[in-house]
């Protein structure tokens, strides 16, 4: 009889693309654990240094306590007490150590044999975590861009801007999609589609069950029972909230009405690559001159905000034009209106 499979498995995919319902699926799961994101790599600044011993003990402790600090609340359960020595206890520690203890400590405590992880921005650092986990197993969650890019606008780290999404969007494809491509063995990554996962569920989960090595169990269409437990309050009752919900397939078509032809066109014209890939069928009229210049004036714009934070892997633009210099205009009003007020 085979060993039963223990790798970790990631979840990414670009934002707003169905990977929170992917990994609940994958969650509920009799054997398989996942939280809600963890954003690991946000926790250090330089990571090509990952594997490097944390010599200092010391030190080495105070990242442990940071990482509890700010992880803990995520997993739901899990005791600090608990879990702190057996982080310590590792030898030769790398800042690799923290990440993969913990997370197989609450799988542990969820009674559950193997760990997994859900950040979409983990796709723009799959070298490293090959690296840091060779037999890792990757689910990549497509959707199509138009209904991507309609469900990031209104979201409160997102901008309220179809063409600046549309290019956030596009980066996940050209940079962090092609680097999973190249780095991740093909029989270690699978992709699914988002419009499959909300029309045919059972058939989905079935396919991931095969890939991960996995029995399927009808548990897995029942995620939405105990979402809640397993996700940041504001995520459940905000923007993720239809993920404590059946699988609904309104969201898969809403942005035929959520967009107007012009905003499907921006998103067309700038995420061409990924919709022809898969097979998308555009759908727009051709753009008036104005909507071609407006769409030419806010990528030169968002080429230039990227490239101000070009060591952030996973940066995405989230002000529109000019926003800083309202910004600073409203400062100035509120305290010119308080000068005026105490004089």
């Amino acid at each position: 009889m085979d060993t039963p499979p223990t790798s970790p498995i990631f979840v990414v995919g670009a934002n707003r693309s169905g990977t929170t319902l992917a990994r609940l699926m994958l969650n509920a799961h009799p054997r398989i654990a996942i939280p809600e994101e963890l954003n690991y790599f946000k926790i250090r600044p330089y990571w090509h240094s990952w594997d490097e011993p944390v010599w200092d003990a010391e030190d080495y402790a105070q990242f442990v306590d940071r990482v509890l600090d700010r992880y803990l609340p995520l997993l739901p359960g899990l005791d600090a007490a608990a879990v702190r020595p057996r982080l310590l206890a590792a030898p030769n520690p790398t800042y690799r150590t923290p990440y993969a203890e913990l997370l197989g400590a609450w799988a542990a405590a969820e009674g559950k044999a193997r760990w997994g992880e859900k950040t979409p921005g983990n796709l723009f650092y799959v070298d490293l975590l090959i690296g840091m986990f060779p037999d890792a197993q990757f689910i990549y969650v497509q959707r199509d861009p138009r209904a991507g890019v309609a469900s990031m606008q209104g979201v409160s780290f997102f901008p309220n801007d179809v063409v600046l999404n549309a290019l956030n969007r596009r980066k996940s494809w050209t940079v962090g999609h092609r680097l999973l491509t190249q780095v991740v063995p093909a029989k270690q990554r699978i992709t699914i589609r988002y419009e499959d996962l909300v029309y045919t569920p059972e058939q989905v989960a079935r396919t991931l069950c095969t890939f991960l090595g996995e029995a399927y169990d009808p548990d897995m269409l029942r995620f939405h029972t105990d979402a809640e437990r397993y996700m940041k309050t504001e995520a459940a009752s905000s923007f993720n909230a239809a993920a404590t919900r059946p699988i609904s397939t309104a969201p898969a078509e809403r942005w035929k009405t959520d967009l107007s032809p012009i905003e499907i066109g921006w998103i067309e014209s700038i995420c061409a690559e990924e919709i022809d890939r898969f097979s998308y069928h555009p759908t727009a009229p051709p753009r008036p001159l104005s909507a071609r210049l407006i769409q030419y004036a806010k990528t030169a714009y968002w080429h230039m905000d990227v490239w101000r934070h070009r060591g952030y892997r996973p940066y995405v633009v989230r002000h529109e034009p000019g926003t800083s210099l309202r910004e600073m205009m409203q400062r100035w009003r509120q305290r010119l209106s308080l000068s005026a007020a105490n004089s």
